[in-house]
């Protein structure tokens, strides 16, 4: 069975435009992917969806000024339902309040999904990641430890991206067939038409010659979890890029596991006449002809459109030209390998200093912790060469921009399923459930989160509770036709309108709200619920 996915990039408030469009299409649509940021930006003013009420707007990291309220909460109300189920993972402008309820994941309305911080699940036989937040260095090794009322300090290291949730992600061993993140996984520019790039957003140049463009943690996932598609967005700009894989078992085999070893792993883009520099071999760097690949690599299935941004209800604007095919319905990326022998390489990349490198490195800062993964390794006694399976050869990158008219903001992914056919339902993923059963006590709700399995025995200790955490997982879930997601969205805080009363009282932030999704997803599991605010707390 084919599914038509249809991915856009910053919501930017147009979810009625985005869904209009998406009903007008010939092509049927089973499913929303968001890559963030529900909001929108006018000239004076800033409308947020992602907000039930006034006071919610006191939790985004925005000025005060551009507060307006939007209609998201015609959506949370039940007024309006958003016709196909949608996907989001967070970005650095959502009311993260409300998403905390919902760290494991869960409806913020009817139809409408927040994946979590952290997430794996299957829709039609199509197996999702989200890896929600934007990477900041200074935060990365932080615990969970922001709640309402936030400073405005914390009002932004709660999007931040935390290695706790790296690692779990890390712990997968099946096949993904999409992850996505907000931010673009570091150095994925350089496997796509980087000039193409520059020429567009001029201002990258100096980010990406200091190392500053995207996420080292989500490129280290991207080299560790090999899926199908990454999809970004964040940057407002759309790019496509291939990501070839080597086969595990002619990789570098050196793999440091201590956070005390390990120097600062993602490399600078090599500048030229430096003797000094020391290069390291990343797998199978990209070549000029892998970029043309990535940008001209056609399908007369793949479908590029626009939303209508309320200029004609009756027609969608002709789609852009230029055509970026995100996936055929191959199970894998047909490369000539022929081309890509005759094209120029791209330089190796530098580093000022030598280091332990391979895939197995989760990064962040000059003293990076590892973890390789004990699911296939210490758990079954496997080695890294005999789970090449598991894995696509190639990963394609794609990034769209926001949503505005003529912008490359959405875009239609078939995949192939081993489904009959589907029930378009969101369903829990085994193998996830087992990691966040088994790693749920690891997580720290202080400022400090103690370092994560930097020993042999911590590792093996991880895989024996991941290991018994999936038979539970197995006897009392999936044997027990449990792993569809409740659709069990009830209102946890309350709604306001455009031109409530509630506005002038606004000025304070709300309380913390207990959600019951996530109380149910925790009795589901047989696990606290840490989330959960009890009162004097």
């Amino acid at each position: 069975m084919i599914v038509n996915i249809a991915f856009e990039g910053c919501c930017h408030g147009e979810l009625d435009e985005i869904y209009q469009s998406l009903q007008q299409l010939s092509v049927p649509i089973s499913l929303l992917i968001i890559g963030g940021d529900f909001q929108q930006r006018g000239h004076l003013t800033l409308f947020v969806r992602a907000v039930r009420n006034w006071r919610d707007l006191n939790c985004m990291a925005i000025p005060a000024k551009y507060y307006r309220l939007g209609d998201f909460h015609d959506y949370y109300s039940g007024k309006k339902k958003a016709p196909i189920t949608t996907i989001f993972i967070g970005g650095n402008h959502e009311a993260s309040n409300y998403l905390w309820e919902l760290y494991y994941g869960g409806w913020v309305a009817p139809n409408i999904y927040y994946i979590g911080a952290g997430n794996i699940l299957n829709f039609d036989g199509v197996r999702i990641g989200g890896l929600s937040g934007i990477w900041k260095e200074g935060d990365y090794y932080k615990g969970h430890f922001e709640r309402v009322p936030y400073t405005e300090g914390t009002k932004r290291s709660i999007y931040h991206v935390r290695q706790y949730d790296v690692l779990k992600l890390y712990q997968v061993s099946e096949r993904v067939d999409i992850m996505v993140s907000h931010d673009w996984p570091a150095g994925v520019e350089q496997y796509g038409q980087l000039n193409e790039l520059l020429a567009k957003k001029k201002y990258f140049k100096s980010d990406i010659d200091n190392n500053a463009l995207g996420s080292p943690p989500a490129m280290s996932l991207l080299r560790r979890l090999r899926p199908r598609h990454w999809l970004s967005a964040h940057l407002h700009v759309k790019y496509a890029a291939i990501v070839k894989h080597q086969p595990r078992n002619q990789r570098n085999s050196a793999v440091t596991h201590h956070a005390s070893q390990m120097t600062e792993y993602f490399p600078q883009i090599p500048k030229a006449g430096n003797a000094d520099e020391i290069t390291i071999d990343l797998d199978d760097l990209p070549t000029t002809a892998d970029a043309a690949v990535a940008n001209n690599y056609t399908n007369e299935d793949e479908i590029a459109i626009e939303t209508y941004n309320g200029q004609d209800a009756n027609k969608i604007p002709a789609p852009n030209s230029q055509k970026v095919v995100v996936d055929s319905v191959d199970d894998d990326i047909k490369v000539d390998e022929g081309n890509l022998a005759s094209a120029a390489p791209i330089p190796d990349y530098q580093v000022d200093t030598p280091i332990s490198f391979d895939e197995d490195t989760i990064s962040g800062r000059a003293t990076s912790a590892c973890l390789k993964s004990v699911v296939g390794d210490a758990a079954a006694g496997q080695t890294e060469n005999t789970t090449d399976a598991r894995g696509f050869s190639a990963t394609r990158f794609l990034a769209l921009d926001k949503c505005l008219p003529r912008r490359n903001f959405l875009q239609i992914i078939q995949v192939r399923t081993q489904e009959q056919n589907g029930a378009h339902k969101l369903c829990y993923d085994p193998e996830w459930l087992a990691i966040a059963k088994a790693m749920e006590s690891y997580m720290s709700l202080d400022v400090q989160q103690p370092e994560l399995f930097a020993t042999t025995t911590e590792r093996e200790t991880l895989a024996r509770e991941i290991r018994d955490a999936r038979e539970w997982v197995q006897s009392n879930i999936v044997e027990l036709g449990k792993l569809e997601v409740p659709n069990n969205f009830h209102p946890t805080a309350p709604c306001s309108h455009r031109d409530d009363s509630s506005r002038n009282t606004a000025k304070l932030q709300p309380t913390q709200y207990n959600n019951e999704q996530t109380q149910v997803f925790c009795d589901l599991l047989g696990m606290p619920n840490r989330i959960r605010r009890e009162p004097g707390q």
